[in-house]
């Protein structure tokens, strides 16, 4: 799998960086990305959700959802508590609150997204919304309040893809599912998830601006440190105690994988979103974004290699 997982990387990375240049070429800036990353955000990623619940209804397929609802619970948990722990400074708590929330938050989303889909297909799918529900919870709650010390419940209740994920429930456990006149289009705008988030990537990239002296260099050494080699030893750990006391064979493996990679990928790009909504430093949290999309490269395929021999069928 783990080879999978490096192809997939590569593929998505050469998709990258042909986006950095024809960025940098055509001077493409903050206007178009903002745009592409709200029709990923809010429109491309809810109706891949969607899309993944349109299938026959099985019981066991939704146990199995609850499952990686309840382990992506646990994983967030624990890496909020990891960041509580190492993420603390005496004068820099603005860059405190954008390494916490840079550090648990994933980018799940962009990466995470055409990465699972590229390795376990529309089944991987399946269970990563329920990553990305809890995702999207945290996001709005813990991760606003760190930026602001405050969270509106609203905002996660109206959030695309939570709305997504219930609709999509709702019509995993109806007796039917779409039209092909529907189901195709929800398809096609679907398959644009994986180009298009490189393609932002891409552009964020090459919109980086390197700023001023700030000595940002041993707090960035820490991030990726944190997000990409701590966080991911105790994730493993965690999955690792879930598959020896459940172990049920290739479908928990699935699960157990799913939820994993996700915990694996670089520091999010709703990070940056947030700094910009809240007038933090933006220009920092782009830089742990390229740091730690750069060095995942290395990190995701080793993980996934270690998570293989550790949980072998």
């Amino acid at each position: 799998m783990y080879v999978t997982v490096l192809k997939q990387l590569l593929i998505m990375m050469a998709i990258a960086v042909l986006a950095f240049a024809f960025s940098k070429r055509n001077k493409l800036g903050e206007v178009e990305s903002s745009f592409l990353s709200r029709l990923l955000l809010y429109f491309v990623n809810p109706c891949l959700i969607f899309n993944s619940f349109n299938k026959e209804f099985d019981g066991q397929k939704l146990k199995e959802l609850a499952f990686v609802i309840l382990l992506s619970i646990i994983l967030h948990f624990i890496m909020t508590l990891m960041v509580t722990i190492f993420i603390r400074s005496k004068n820099e708590k603005q860059l405190d609150g954008l390494e916490k929330v840079g550090i648990v938050m994933t980018n799940c989303g962009f990466i995470g997204i055409p990465l699972i889909n590229g390795v376990f297909g529309q089944e991987g799918i399946f269970y990563l919304t329920g990553y990305l529900a809890v995702f999207n919870i945290w996001l709005w709650t813990y991760g606003e309040y760190q930026m602001s010390h405050s969270f509106k419940l609203t905002k996660v209740l109206t959030n695309p893809n939570i709305i997504a994920l219930l609709c999509g429930l709702a019509l995993y456990c109806l007796p039917a599912t779409l039209p092909e006149v529907i189901a195709k289009p929800l398809t096609y705008i679907s398959d644009m998830n994986t180009a298009l988030s490189m393609v932002l990537l891409g552009m964020l990239f090459a919109s980086f601006k390197k700023t001023g002296d700030a000595p940002y260099a041993r707090r960035i050494a820490k991030v990726c440190l944190l997000r990409l080699v701590v966080c991911p030893v105790v994730c493993l750990l965690l999955v690792l105690a879930a598959w020896k006391t459940f172990a049920c064979g290739a479908g928990l493996r699935m699960e157990l994988f799913v939820a994993f990679i996700c915990s694996l990928c670089p520091v999010g790009m709703s990070v940056s979103s947030f700094a910009c909504l809240f007038n933090k430093d933006a220009s920092y949290t782009s830089l742990m974004v390229l740091s730690t999309s750069a060095l995942c490269i290395i990190s995701v395929p080793t993980f996934v290699r270690l998570a293989e021999l550790l949980m072998p069928l």
